[in-house]
């Protein structure tokens, strides 16, 4: 047991209120600035503090973020809802146990060995008089409470945590018999439905629109609005919406200011403009002089290089954005499903030029976008068109094609290795160079242009140019720094500027490119010495931790005898090098038609102290399914005019009948942070697919997705 650190959201909310309210009927309310999206952390929330408090875990509920009463924890990314909100809410727990049984004993006199204490009750069993935590917070004492940024072991160890608690996720049975009520689903009694009339593409401005058309959107009282080149349509009958949105499209003007970039995407990647940042060990990036590329030249070594290439990919929620808004008594709210709500109201209150007490944002849920799809942009379109239409709920929702069109996608990437290894399987040379476009578009205060709708509004057609981010594993450079310890490391980050399509943050930035290619590349030198692939990696690690869970791995998949005709590959990471721990096994199969066919997956986390076990499974289970996906099959077309991808038609994603048996293990660590677990499988998962994928074919594929035309066009190659 370690001391425990209650982490960053404490040292800005310190009061033990701040995170705690209790209701009647013996309800405690958990409040977190993190939002759940379907990755468990209001389950784990809950449980952490009823397993800390004694409170029954049926008593313990976690409210919804809302900018007027939750605390503000940043955005919900990076995997830091646990190392936050878990740590924070752990800490308050503790804090509150320790101040209420102090309050009992000094303050009331009821001793120890008299005490009953059971589900947030105190009984003395002389008296029979009873005190609860619920009384407990009406006190002056309760008010006045400060956690402290640092718990003691002591004070740890005097409590027996019991981390294989089964729980019923409280929302599970709405949500598989469709009763859950999601952003989409808000009613009001005086509501608009809205619609986005959406340009051809990025550089198309608005120049005019048939009288026709407006005479029957008048017959029909459709409201139109036009703010430059934004147009939305509106009214009370969803239908009319939907039916004119179709129709209107036909009657509207527009002028091509230019078009998509052109030429081939991966020529632009390492043709174009570009910053370039030296990666120090460590993962930050400096602007300063890049090491040049060396050629170790002695007997016995040997020397690789590698490159793999990596298309753009779209979030493509099955749920579209959407949002709703109401502007009413100089006051603004919105509901949304985005994953900055904090930093949304920062932009609006500075962009309606309003007071901050006169803007409230309620998380609403939506389809989980992971990463930043089109909700910030949907929440800005309807506060605008609230402004437009005051005093009635306007419920916007993108369409299937808005939101495969529309939302920014996680970047295209290209990542170039060079290495080299001696006789003793020693790595003493690696480099790794990556050339990709920004993650980090999400809107600011200074940065309106990035959401979709400002642009159009203004007429301004200029594509932004980014500034790199030198945070350690910030962006592109996120995990090109890996865990192992090679004897010399040349990290390279390329930003590229003016490439074709709008990007942003999607789930896990550019970890999923970097981590596949450094472990591909691993095992590319590992084969070059007949080195085992769980050697080499072990080998390199000076971390126990990360050791164990490779051993762990390993040790999973000698239990089962590998198929006829299939292939296995391996993959590890610490996500950011300060998150959870992850090695991934797949098993696989390549028929005649050259498709790749997954048949059983391990996966060995570890995430500190379990929460709670099955939320994690869950997360790591279902994020090698996303990961699979990108591996196999996802990728945006696009031309010079438009992109191409405008449905699930054109934009395949994994189907039920290529899912593998997913066996999971997590390692306990009791006392230990948390460490981020949402996002650590997908870089493993795209190392583990590509290495089995080599050992099923002898040749290295190096163009995701792995489909047959691109395993095709490799090995012709």
């Amino acid at each position: 047991m370690e001391s425990f650190l209650s982490g960053p959201s404490v040292q800005s909310y310190k009061k033990l209120s701040s995170w705690f309210s209790f209701e009647k009927d013996n309800l405690i309310l958990v409040h977190s600035g993190k939002i759940d999206i379907g990755q468990h952390v209001s389950s784990s929330l809950a449980l952490i503090c009823s397993k800390i408090t004694g409170i029954d875990y049926n008593q313990v509920e976690v409210i919804r973020l809302n900018t007027d009463f939750t605390p503000d924890e940043g955005k919900t990314a990076s995997s830091l809802s646990m190392p936050h909100s878990g740590s924070a809410i752990k800490a308050a727990s503790f804090t509150l146990r320790k101040y209420f049984l102090n309050y009992v004993i000094n303050k009331l006199g009821i001793s120890e060995n008299n005490m009953i204490f059971e589900n947030g009750i105190v009984i003395d069993k002389v008296s029979n008089k009873s005190f609860s935590y619920w009384d407990f917070s009406q006190t002056e004492e309760y008010i006045n409470i400060e956690i402290p940024e640092i718990l003691e072991e002591e004070e740890l160890n005097e409590f027996q945590y019991q981390n294989k608690q089964k729980i019923e996720i409280k929302t599970i049975n709405e949500i598989v018999t469709g009763k859950y009520k999601y952003v989409h689903d808000l009613t009001f009694s005086n509501m608009l439905h809205a619609r986005i009339i959406r340009p051809p593409n990025y550089y198309s401005r608005f120049i005019s629109i048939d009288q026709n058309i407006l005479k029957k959107l008048e017959e029909d009282n459709i409201k139109l609005i036009i703010k430059g080149s934004f147009l939305a349509i509106l009214s009370s009958e969803e239908f009319l919406v939907v039916k004119y949105l179709k129709l209107i499209k036909n009657y509207i003007i527009w002028e091509n200011v230019k078009n998509l970039s052109q030429g081939s995407l991966f020529d632009l990647l390492v043709n174009n403009n570009r910053d370039t940042l030296n990666v120090r060990t460590g993962g930050e990036a400096f602007k300063e002089d890049v090491p040049n590329l060396k050629n170790i030249n002695k007997k016995g070594f040997k020397n690789l290089k590698s490159e793999f290439k990596k298309s753009y990919l779209m979030h493509g929620p099955i749920g579209p954005s959407c949002a709703c808004a109401i502007f009413e008594n100089k006051k603004l709210k919105i509901y949304s499903h985005s994953q900055a709500l904090y930093d949304l109201k920062v932009i609006l209150v500075k962009f309606f030029k309003m007071k901050e007490e006169d803007v409230t944002l309620f998380f609403s849920p939506g389809s989980g976008c992971y990463g930043h799809n089109g909700a910030d942009d949907a929440a800005f379109e309807a506060a605008i068109l609230s402004k437009e239409m005051p005093n009635k709920h306007i419920l916007l929702k993108w369409t299937r094609e808005d939101e495969h069109c529309w939302e920014p996608y996680g970047s295209a990437s290209i990542n170039r290795l060079n290495g080299t290894i001696d006789q003793q399987g020693n790595i003493v040379y690696w480099s790794h160079e990556v050339f990709s476009d920004t993650y980090i578009t999400r809107p600011t205060e200074k940065e309106l242009n990035n959401f979709i709708s400002y642009k159009f509004i203004n007429n301004n057609f200029n594509k932004n140019k980014h500034t790199p981010k030198t945070a350690a594993h910030m962006g592109i450079h996120r995990n090109l720094d890996p865990l192992y310890d090679f004897q010399e490391k040349r990290l390279v980050k390329n930003l590229v500027h003016d490439l074709p399509l709008r990007t942003s943050a999607l789930r896990t930035l550019g970890a999923f490119a970097n981590v596949t290619a450094t472990e591909a590349f691993l095992d590319e030198l590992a084969n070059s010495m007949n080195i085992d692939p769980f050697e080499i990696r072990i080998k390199h690690l000076n971390d126990k931790r990360a050791i164990n869970v490779l051993f762990d791995l390993k040790e999973q998949m000698s239990k089962e005898k590998i198929g006829i005709d299939h292939a296995r590959g391996i993959a590890f990471s610490r996500y950011k090098n300060s998150a959870a721990y992850c090695a991934v096994g797949v098993e696989l199969f390549i028929n005649n038609e050259l498709d790749v066919i997954l048949k059983n997956t391990w996966i060995t986390v570890d995430a500190g102290e379990i929460a709670y076990e099955d939320g994690i499974k869950a997360q790591v289970e279902g994020g090698f399914i996303q990961a699979a996906s990108w591996c196999l099959y996802e990728e945006v077309k696009f031309d010079t005019k438009e992109v191409i991808s405008k449905d699930w038609e054109n934009y395949r994603i994994i189907e039920f009948n290529n899912i593998p048996i997913i066996k999971s293990n997590v390692i306990d660590q009791p006392g230990h942070p948390y460490l981020g677990v949402g996002e650590v499988v997908a870089g493993p998962t795209g190392g583990a697919i590509s290495n089995a994928i080599y050992n099923a074919l002898g040749e290295r594929i190096r163009t995701m997705p792995f489909t047959k035309e691109n395993i095709k066009n490799d090995l012709l190659k």
